[in-house]
């Protein structure tokens, strides 16, 4: 009876510690002109949006709203070809808030470590974090720090990249470009009222049949 009772409460303990993944922000520029902007001194690229006006699709609910948009990323290491593709490394940081230079409310923000990878001589470039085992730390006004842990991802798609992407020496060619995304965390899972009954029945079980041993 004691090794049942025990194995139902570690059952459920950790059935209540489970985490669901939920989409924070999809989020794309307003503008019609490329607002991404990328230079490169050969050996490294840095990867610029200033303060894009963007519309977010809430930021864990509800509905479409304007915010400004700011990033900085920064090449870690060589630009290196795989096949026709390359990929390079980038460590960075950007903010959604409700003010320029990401003044007023921090809706979301974040400085992540990621990889950069398109298509040599093609339209587009992805950079992509996920953590793990990628870095990436999220904070927010709005938003709680429980509802913002890994499992989480910062995915963002450059498109009309002019010119089409290409190397520079050791780096990947300035650009300009247009973006779109999507951040996404984990949500601390919140046990049901009949999960916590049934854990409860379990530990005062556990509690009777000790009672009665020590009688």
């Amino acid at each position: 009876m004691t090794k049942a009772l025990l194995l139902a409460t570690v059952t459920l303990i950790g059935f209540v510690s489970q985490s669901n993944a939920t989409v924070i922000a999809t989020f794309a520029q307003n503008a019609s002109i490329n607002t991404v902007v990328a230079t490169d001194n050969s050996v490294t690229t840095t990867i610029v949006v200033d303060d894009a006006v963007t519309g977010v699709n809430s930021f864990g609910g509800g509905g479409a709203f304007n915010a400004y948009y700011s990033m900085t990323a920064t090449s870690n290491d060589p630009a290196v070809q795989v096949g026709g593709a390359v990929i390079q490394h980038y460590d960075g940081n950007f903010c959604f808030s409700s003010a320029i230079n990401c003044g007023g409310t921090n809706y979301l923000s974040g400085v992540f470590s990621d990889a950069a990878f398109g298509a040599l001589g093609g339209p587009g470039l992805v950079v992509n974090a996920n953590s793990p085992p990628d870095f990436l730390s999220l904070t927010s006004d709005i938003i709680p720090t429980s509802d913002l842990q890994p499992p989480s991802s910062f995915s963002l798609a450059f498109t009309n990249v002019t010119p089409v992407l290409s190397i520079d020496g050791a780096t990947i060619d300035g650009f300009t470009a247009a973006f779109a995304g999507t951040v996404s965390a984990t949500t601390a899972a919140v046990p049901e009222p009949a999960s916590l009954g049934i854990l409860g029945l379990g530990l005062l079980g556990l509690g009777m049949i000790r009672a009665r041993k020590q009688n």
